[in-house]
């Protein structure tokens, strides 16, 4: 699945990722169906012919033009300026030499189809970008989502600020006042009214006050909407499409052109040794260190200066311009970072290389003294070379330089240099440079740079920067370590930094080479043959650029396309150490290498190819000289030019020479030559017409040979010679051909010289006639067993002389050789192997190889029958056809396949692709060659053919049936390659004809399926079949589109059926539609089927194939006019139909995640409408549900026939439709509005980052359902994905690494899904289904289900415009909302589309968009207007437009206030310029309204001022809700809105309490069971503030009761309140029961029975919520400025959590230095405190309860749960400190009585009363021993007990750290009161007895810990013993009660001395 398919997912423009059916059971049945499959049989096509010009005549633009073919003679692209030839005679060349060089040269004959370019088939990706450019290019579409909102809401707030007076807007309203909206008009004088007054309009629109007939405004509104717009709609759509779906593409053939790997251009600028003293020779070359392989041929070149090239003078004759070239260019066709350039340097033969070399090394004082000695030698050995020195560079090191992004300046300054000073480290340093992967090369003065990774290499060798390389010393050749084995191991050793080299002398010396990639054009370039590369100017005598030719390590399987004929020898070693003559010695050894065309040497041939500054070609080539050695390794390497008329005579000529090369002491006039003739050796080049290549071992003849040597190899032990060392091979040497015209494959060659023979009659000797046909039989069945790759690179010409034979059989002994089955075999063999090496690489989605491809296409030479001028005509004469000479090859073929049978027929049918493309250029050639194609069709081809073909098509056909189950990959094949046969035979033939076999095909599938229980394959097979055909790109003509007048007649035969008739079947897929528009009926057909069958893949292959077409039609310009756009789309008008019947299968779920604004229940009936099928229900129709993919596409499919259809025909269709099927069709409009929803731009873009990361398995299962195993289609995606293997993988390396110009492998669609598309796409959508919308509306006005279809429609746009719509598709909406207004007229009224109206205007009222803005509110006072004039009065229209105000301020998000306040004035600006009105009472109710709409505006500011402040936006929501106590449903609305944002943070306990806030106000408007809101006093005592004295109208019926009842139970149970969800079931069983509603009761009380569970589960663990009271100082609060308020946090919050909430909040708003925090609980001293900064007092509070009410509260429950009483103490002394002595410390309760209970629909709650309660230093003492006697009782009686509590409590009252603290209490308040110095007061009393009965309680904890503990605890026990006894003990004397005691208790003091009341 490609990104764009991923894309959909977001844009809203296409699908969620289709749904992955992974079992095959899944892929679904075809049960039920075959019925309507069958169907097909039943119809008969036209005679296309006959009827063709009747109905379409020459004149109409759609008519199939008359000529569409043409056959084109292209030049074969070539880069050289000519042809390359060969120089000699070709007559005597070899008959294979003569078709190889006649096929290079040969032009290209190709089928040209003038419009194939609109076809669907044409792979069309660059079409698609030129499509998307064209589309983006249009003007952009505004959406609101896309509006960038923080910056759109501060200009507006600045705006706003300006605009607004001062008078309170800065503060928020007192929360204390009851309401400041109970009045339903605003006073006209308040600061509301006179901001309105104040702001500014929008533009008015001067048609709202026209009035004009209903018809005319929809002409005008039909008009506006069809301006600019877009006439490509699918081309919006098209990157949403599935390429890899496209079974109709087929890539067109590349024209062949040469291979080219990575190109990199090298110039060498400098190449001299420290010590420039004699000429230098240097060559280059690629190698491969770790493949250990030489990847090009040498590159020589020198750079010597004038005088030292005249040291040479005698020994080079002149010098050609070719071999003065200075800059190469290497081809790598397989880039790695082992790749260097390897720089030998030679010079001239003078010595002992290391005595040559210690002048360069050391600074030598005798310098003339060595340049005379160089001089010497240049003029005595001049023509011999000796090694010097050698450098590599590595590629990577080259490219690593450039990794940065600086260009050089100036190349010199900034060289990168491998700077190698003369030491005998020097590898080292080279190896260290050139090595490391962190840039070997680094440019001075620049960042080092990374160097690409191996798999980056490819593209960063096309891309690197010019570089020069600058190489300072050379390594000196070690004449031990020449061999090619020796140089790897060196750069193995500098690639490696780890090992250590061997020590290599230096020489220091300067070589400056630039690398840059190669650019496209070369100047003066040069081939490797020497052939002038175009442009080449000759003018100019610059140095030519030499093209290197790459060794690649195996050749590349591709055709060749120009001659090459080259051979290299290398010799390899020679050993002369057994040589003995007296007449010399065999130490400087050379050999001499001549190319022979005979023996004598006057026939040594001028081809070898000379070095550098020295003629072009030579005779002789001698190799380098080791000076005194017998037994020299060589590593030079001789570049031939092989003749083409090779033959057995020639050969290579070996001479062995002994170079002296020390002068005798003789005159020079008397010194011998100074070489000597040692021996020799040779090499036959041909054998039996074969080349000698490969690696050979020659003995050496010590003497000349004899005659006739030449025709023996040497290995031969000729009589009465003399040889070296007793005839043992001794010299080692390789020849390499690079050839074009040679094969090198023994079954080629056979077959070659087997068609010389019977074509030519040179039959050879050892052969004979009689045995000929047998040897050409035999070479034709073994062709196929040559090597696959051989025949790939001769695959035109070996093909060419098959299909020759063919079409010409061969004649032998004046009888025709009868070989056509074997060729027919044989080709399709070549196919099948050609296709299977050819891997995924080079294998489009069909399996189509692009070697054969572009050989049908291109290359391939059809033999023709050598016809006379007279012969032209047809049918053609006998005379041609029964010559023999040539049969037509098409004819051919398809007689061959019919008549094939076996292993024959199964090739064939394995290639039928290439066989069926053969045929078709076959046919299209034979029209052109033998004129027919000016002939009527159907006498362009003979019967027999036609017979023949039919028989064809009807086997491959039976073959697809019979194998489809047993191999998936082959029939999936077989019919893909039908179906294009078919599909260009509507091109050549008869069209009647083909439909004929395309019926054919289609009824033996269909019986086939009728047959099967499940044929899901077989269903694929004929979809993909039909959407191949269909893709034509004369498809509408074919379908015989209806006339310009828009309806579809019926066929010819049935055309007198009247016109109603006609116009009733339009929508119905009729015989006489199908009959007719052939075509398009078989595949509407196929589509219905489809999609009743049970197979998801089906239904979606079905559908995509249709909106294929669909969007080929829109891409095509021929069909661009709209009328002609009209006449195609009534070909599709059945879809209408169809996708109604589909209706309940489509998918729902497009909506996203984003907050749409829903309508809550004013759409309800409407909604109804569109309530989807339950899958159960869709199940039992037997039809499966659509994916989204499907189901998006069908819709898209229904949108383009909208978009196109003639008005005419639409409404006749829409007339016709039953009401319920005209609801359906609604239905579907709203539903494609829905699924082109557009998203934003923020949306796409982020879920195209998403999906790109989740294609891979899903296309996976996909594939597999669909293509089941081994198809071709899905082999070919396996190998795309890189699942290539065997040898095909290594073979095809070198493609898959991106080499330029090799063959495409299939291009992804390009995801080019931008949101600009997809804002362009939903526009046009909107607009095509507003139009379909408004005609459905006027097609029913005279109906008598008119009006209904008028609200239907109202509803669909009302939920259009609910949706993201762009600013222009929003105007035109809502020019049609009012003209729907006007014709419903009262009916608008109705429950559901008043409010919903009202609504959706308003909330674009509120746009930030202008133009919809005034829109919007143009429409508003429509709507008022419309309603005043039919009754005088609009009070539905105000109560409704002020309740969808009020709903909407609390949930919208994406609300601005600004905006609506100018739409506000701009309704208020219609009613004062509405001269129709003024004189009634409407311009001031209008006002009212307004003004009123306003104030609930001004409400919503302060609620955005406080967004994120919870508390403070809740309090705003609370006091405008409490607003409309007078106005039920609005109340009701923000009660919701409260439970709405609780519930965003969780507070589920306050959303419940909305909720049954919400249930005691509808309860109250019910009068419920006679109590109203008192039915809810025992779930909150809060719930009678809903009781209301005067219930005005209201909408509340028993079931919201319920349901809010209901909601609020759920949220009551989620927040732990189970005691209270009883309650609240307590009032809902009643009703429940009152209703028999059983199936509910069972489920109150299942989940009572949860409630009572969770209770007894969670006893003694219950967490409730905290308290805290937080009281606000300073300005900066405005009206919270002194509040106080108690807060409920989550349950365990900490003073710590609260502070730091409140603290950074308010931080952030004021600024964090700016916020105090009071942390003490003192009475706070306002005047002490700072007026800039804002105080916040926060004390932790808990809930109070007198002891009378403790005894009725007595679970934890009860105690947190109806309470508004909080007590916090502080403790202080008389002295005013906080803490003192016991005897003096006192203690301050402070009671808080809030406004309401907790918990309430608020977290915080006003404080309304503090009462103050001070207690005495006694009573705090009294206090604290009964905590810890209620502590200890607690301990004591927890069951199951818990001894480790028991324990802590026990410490903390006796441990002896502690007990301090009860007695110390004792001593100071009742020692005094014991020894007599105080009375006995009631108070030390009641502290004697507290005591008491704590040393009680500490027994009894310490008798029941006894019990508890284990062995180990003992003496913990005993210890608290001891300190118990100790503590009763000194605690004895002091609670002993005295005698008088009861006298004395009258003593006390007063309590009014301690206590007072504030």
């Amino acid at each position: 699945m490609t990104l764009g398919r991923k894309y959909q997912n977001c844009s809203g423009n296409a699908g969620d990722a289709r749904k992955v059916y992974t079992s095959q059971s899944k892929v679904g049945s075809l049960s039920g169906c075959s019925s309507s499959i069958s169907l097909s049989d039943m119809i008969e096509p036209p005679d296309y012919e006959e009827v063709c010009d009747r109905l379409m005549g020459e004149r109409d633009p759609l008519a199939y033009p008359a000529n569409d073919i043409e056959l084109l003679t292209i030049p074969r692209r070539i880069r050289t300026l000519t042809h390359v030839l060969p120089d000699e005679d070709l007559s005597k060349a070899p008959m294979f030499v003569r078709d190889c060089i006649s096929c290079y040269t040969s032009d290209y004959t190709v089928v040209e189809y003038k419009y194939r370019a609109h076809s669907g088939s044409a792979s069309g990706h660059e079409r698609l970008s030129e499509r998307l450019d064209k589309l983006l290019a249009a003007p952009a579409h505004s959406y609101e989502i896309d509006a960038e909102h923080s910056t759109s809401m501060e200009e507006l707030a600045s705006q706003q600020f300006e605009s607004q007076p001062s008078s309170g807007r800065q503060s928020v309203a007192s929360i204390s006042s009851s309401s400041s909206c109970n009045e339903t008009l605003t006073p006209r004088g308040s600061w509301a009214s006179l901001d309105l007054r104040s702001s500014s309009s929008d533009p008015l629109l001067p048609d709202v006050f026209e009035k004009k007939p209903p018809d005319q405004v929809d002409a005008i509104n039909e008009a506006k909407r069809l301006e600019n717009r877009q006439t490509d709609l699918l081309g919006l759509y098209a990157p949403y499409l599935d390429e890899e779906e496209a079974v109709e593409r087929r890539l067109a053939a590349e024209m062949p052109c040469e291979l080219m790997g990575h190109r990199i251009m090298v110039v060498c600028h400098q190449l001299k040794l420290e010590l420039d003293i004699e000429p230098l020779f240097a060559s280059m070359a690629l190698y491969d260190a770790k493949e250990k392989k030489k990847l090009s041929e040498n590159f020589y070149f020198n750079l010597n200066s004038e005088c030292t090239r005249q040291m040479l003078a005698g020994h080079v004759p002149h010098a050609d311009l070719s071999t003065l070239s200075r800059s190469a260019v290497f081809d790598i066709l397989n880039p790695s970072p082992d790749v260097f350039l390897v720089v030998r340097v030679e010079k001239v033969l003078q010595g002992d290389v290391n005595e040559c070399v210690e002048p360069y090394i050391k600074d030598d004082k005798n310098r003339e003294k060595v340049r005379a000695s160089a001089q010497a030698a240049c003029t005595r050995l001049g023509k011999y070379r000796m090694p010097l020195a050698w450098s590599a560079v590595s590629l990577l090191s080259v490219l690593s330089g450039t990794a940065g992004a600086e260009r050089e300046q100036e190349r010199d300054s900034h060289t990168n240099s491998l700077d190698r000073k003369a030491s005998s480290s020097s590898l080292e340093q080279l190896r260290r440079r050139a090595g490391e992967v962190g840039g070997s090369l680094s440019r001075k003065g620049s960042v080092e740079r990374r160097a690409p990774a191996a798999d980056d290499l490819a593209p960063a060798l096309d891309a690197f920067k010019t570089i020069v390389v600058t190489v300072t010393s050379f390594f000196k050749q070690e004449t031990d370590k020449l061999r090619d084995e020796d140089l790897y191991k060196f750069l193995a050793e500098i690639k490696r930094p780890s090992s250590a080299p061997k020590k290599l002398k230096c020489i220091p010396g300067i070589l400056k080479i630039e690398v840059s990639p190669c650019p496209d054009e070369i100047k003066n370039g040069l081939t490797p043959e020497l052939a002038k590369l175009a442009p080449y100017n000759a003018e100019e005598n610059g140095r030519p650029c030499k093209e290197v030719l790459a060794f690649p390590g195996s050749a590349p399987a591709q055709p060749h396309v120009q001659y090459r004929n080259l051979l290299f020898v290398c010799a390899r070693d020679a050993n002369l150490a057994a040589y003995a003559s007296r007449a010399a010695s065999a130490r400087n050894i050379t050999v001499r290498i001549q190319l022979m065309a005979g023996e004598d040497q006057a026939s040594a041939l001028p081809a070898i190819f000379g070095r550098s500054s020295c003629p072009e070609f030579s005779t002789e080539a001698y190799t380098t000289v080791l000076y005194h050695n017998k037994s020299p390794s060589l590593y030079d390497e001789v570049k031939l030019k092989l003749p083409a008329d090779l033959g057995d005579q020639h050969h290579l000529l070996f001479t062995f020479l002994h170079v002296s090369c020390q002068r005798k002491p003789v005159a020079p006039e008397h010194e011998k030559s100074v070489e000597t003739t040692l021996g020799y050796s040779w090499l036959p080049l041909c054998r039996n017409g074969k080349l000698t290549c490969g690696e050979f071992s020659l003995p050496v003849m010590q003497e000349e040979p004899p005659p006739n040597y030449s025709y023996i190899f040497p290995d031969v032990l000729l009589p009465g010679t003399r040889w070296i060392d007793n005839h043992k091979p001794i010299f080692n040497v390789s020849l390499d051909a690079y050839t074009t015209v040679h094969p090198q494959d023994g079954y080629i060659e056979r077959f070659a010289m087997a068609c010389e023979a019977v074509q030519e009659g040179n039959i050879p000797p050892r052969i004979g006639l009689a045995n000929m046909e047998a040897e050409l039989r035999a070479s034709i069945a073994e062709l196929p067993t040559a090597s696959v790759e051989c025949l790939s690179r001769y695959l035109p010409v070996v093909c060419d002389k098959l299909l020759q034979l063919l079409a010409a059989a061969p004649v032998l002994a004046g009888v025709p050789l009868n070989i056509a089955q074997d060729v027919f075999t044989c080709l399709a063999h070549l196919f099948t192997d050609l296709t299977n090496m050819s891997e995924g690489a080079t294998c489009d989605a069909h399996g189509r190889s692009s070697l054969i491809s572009s050989y049908i296409q291109y290359q391939c030479r059809i033999p023709r029958p050598a016809l006379s001028d007279g012969d032209v005509g047809l049918p053609l004469p006998p005379s041609v056809l029964t010559d023999g000479s040539c049969k037509i090859l098409h004819e051919e073929l398809a007689l061959q396949w019919v008549v094939a049978s076996g292993a024959t027929r199964d090739l064939a049918m394995q290639n039928s692709w290439a066989l069926f493309e053969l045929m078709v250029k076959s046919m299209v050639e034979y029209l052109h060659w033998s004129g027919a194609h000016e002939a009527p069709r159907k006498a362009r081809f003979p019967d027999q053919f036609t017979d023949d073909l039919a028989t064809l098509v009807n086997n491959v056909t039976a073959e697809i049936i019979s194998k489809y189950g047993k191999n998936s990959r082959l029939t999936q094949s077989l019919n893909n390659s039908l179906a294009f046969f078919l599909f260009d035979l509507l091109s050549i033939m008869d069209r009647g004809y083909v439909f004929n076999l395309i019926r054919g095909y289609h009824k033996q599938m269909c019986a086939k399926i009728a047959s099967l229980p499940d044929a899901v394959p077989l269903v694929h097979y004929k979809l993909s079949f039909l959407r191949i055909v269909c893709s034509h790109e004369h498809y509408v003509s074919l379908c015989l589109p209806p006339g310009a007048s828009g309806a579809a007649s019926p066929a010819p035969s049935a055309r007198s059926g009247g016109s109603d008739d006609g116009r009733r079947r339009i929508v119905a897929l009729s015989t006489d539609f199908r009959c007719r528009h052939y075509l398009a009926g078989l595949l509407l057909a196929d589509l219905t089927a489809a999609l009743d069958l049970q197979s998801p893949v089906l239904q979606c292959a079905a559908v995509n194939a249709v909106l294929a077409l669909l969007t080929a039609h829109d891409a095509d310009p021929r069909l661009a006019p709209p009328e002609l756009k009209a006449r195609v789309a009534a070909l599709y008008l059945p879809l209408l139909g169809v996708v109604m019947d589909a209706q309940p299968q489509l998918y729902r779920g497009f909506d996203s995640g984003k907050e749409t604004l829903q309508l809550d229940g004013e759409m309800s009936q409407f909604g109804n409408m569109y309530a989807p099928a339950s899958p159960d229900e869709v199940k039992q129709s037997g039809r499966a549900p659509f994916n989204s993919e499907t189901s998006r596409n069908l819709l898209m499919c229904l949108v383009w026939v909208l978009r196109w259809a003639e008005r005419g025909a639409l409404c006749a269709a829409v007339a016709e439709l039953a009401p319920a099927r005209l609801h359906a069709l609604l239905a579907l409009i709203d539903l494609a509005f829905k699924c082109q929803e557009y998203k934003g731009r923020k949306e796409i873009l982020k879920c195209a980052q998403q999906n790109v990361r989740k294609t891979t398995d899903i296309k996976a299962k996909l594939e597999d359902v669909i293509l089941g195993q081994g198809s071709a289609r899905s082999d070919f995606i396996m190998r795309r994905k890189g699942g290539s293997s065997g040898r095909g993988a290594c073979r095809e390396r070198w493609r898959k690494q991106g080499l330029r110009g090799a063959a495409r492998s299939r291009p992804a669609s390009p995801a080019r899904a931008t949101p600009a598309l997809a804002a362009a796409l939903a526009a046009d959508v909107a607009l095509t289904l507003l139009h379909a919308l408004e005609l459905i509306v006027q097609s029913c006005s005279g109906l008598e289900w008119g009006q209904s279809a008028c609200s239907g429609a109202l509803g669909v746009l009302l939920r259009a415009l609910q949706r993201n719509q762009s600013a222009v598709v929003l105007q035109h909406m809502f020019a049609s909302v009012r003209s729907l207004i006007l014709k419903l007229g009262w009916s608008w009224c109705s429950e559901e589309a008043g409010p919903g109206t009202c609504r959706v205007l308003l909330r674009h009222c509120a746009s930030l968009s202008a133009g919809p803005r005034a829109h919007a509110a143009a429409a508003l006072y429509a709507l008022m207007r419309h309603h005043y004039h039919l009754g005088n009065n609009f009070s539905r229209v105000k109560m409704q437009v002020t309740m969808s105000l009020s709903s909407l301020v609390g949930t919208s998000t994406t609300f601005s206030e600004e905006s609506l306040r100018r739409a506000l004035k701009t309704v208020l600006m219609y009613a004062e310029h509405d001269q129709d009105l003024q004189d009634t009472n409407f311009p001031e109710q209008v006002k009212d309204l307004v003004f009123n709409l306003h104030m609930i505006l001004s409400d919503t500011v302060k609620m955005k001022e406080f967004q994120e402040d919870p508390e403070m936006l809740l309090d705003l929501m609370h006091r405008i809700a409490r607003g409309y106590q007078h106005s039920p449903d609005l109340r009701l609305t923000w009660l919701s809105n409260m439970a709405q944002k609780h519930m965003e943070r969780s507070n589920h306990l306050e959303a419940g309490m909305c909720l049954v806030h919400g249930a005691a106000l509808a309860a109250e408007q019910l009068r419920a069971r006679g109590r109203g809101a008192a039915l809810l006093q025992r779930v909150t005592h809060n719930a009678l503030d809903e009781s209301c004295a005067d219930p005005l109208h209201h909408h509340l019926t028993p079931h919201e009761l319920q349901a809010l009842l209901e909601h609020a139970a759920s949220e009551l149970m989620t927040a732990g309140m189970y005691e209270t969800v009883n309650e609240v079931y307590k009032v809902l069983i009643p009703i429940a029961e009152e209703n028999r509603d059983y199936k509910k009761l069972a489920n109150i009380h299942g989940k009572l029975n949860e409630a009572f569970t969770r209770i007894e589960q969670l006893h003694g663990k219950r967490v409730f919520g905290t308290y805290f009271r937080v009281s606000f100082y300073g300005a900066r609060f405005g009206d919270l400025d002194g509040e106080e308020f108690v807060y409920k946090e989550h349950a365990l919050t900490k003073l710590p959590e609260i502070f730091s909430r409140l603290e950074n909040f308010y931080g952030q708003r004021f600024g964090p230095e700016n916020v105090v925090i009071i942390k003490d609980s003192n009475v706070v001293d306002v005047s002490a405190l700072d007026p800039d900064k804002a105080y916040i007092q926060i004390t932790y509070v808990e809930p109070y309860f007198e002891p009378h009410e403790l005894r009725t509260r007595i679970t934890h429950y009860e105690r947190n749960y109806n309470i508004k009483r909080f007590m916090y103490a502080t403790p202080f002394t008389a002295g005013g400190r906080a803490h003192g002595e016991l005897g003096e410390q006192c203690k301050r309760k402070t009671l808080l009585t809030t406004a309401h209970h907790f918990p309430y629909v608020k977290t915080r709650i006003q404080v309304v009363q503090r009462t103050q309660i001070i207690l005495t230093p006694i009573e705090v003492a009294i206090e604290d021993i009964q905590k810890k006697i209620n502590e200890l009782a607690a301990a004591t009686s927890q069951e199951p007990p818990d001894p480790k509590m028991l324990q802590m409590v026990l410490q903390g009252c006796i441990g002896t750290t502690v007990n301090q603290g009860p007695l110390e209490l004792a001593q100071v308040f009742l020692a005094p009161v014991v020894d007599g110095s105080q009375p006995v007061t009631r108070l030390t009393n009641k502290l004697r007895l507290a005591f008491k009965d704590f040393s009680k309680k500490c027994h009894d904890a310490l008798k029941k810990n006894k019990n508890l503990i284990s062995s180990e605890q003992r003496e913990y026990q005993r210890e608290l013993e001891r300190n118990f006894a100790r503590f009763t003990e000194r605690l004895a004397p002091l609670i002993h009660a005295t005698p008088s005691h009861v006298a004395h208790l009258t003593n006390g003091l007063s309590k009014g001395d301690y206590k007072y009341q504030a």
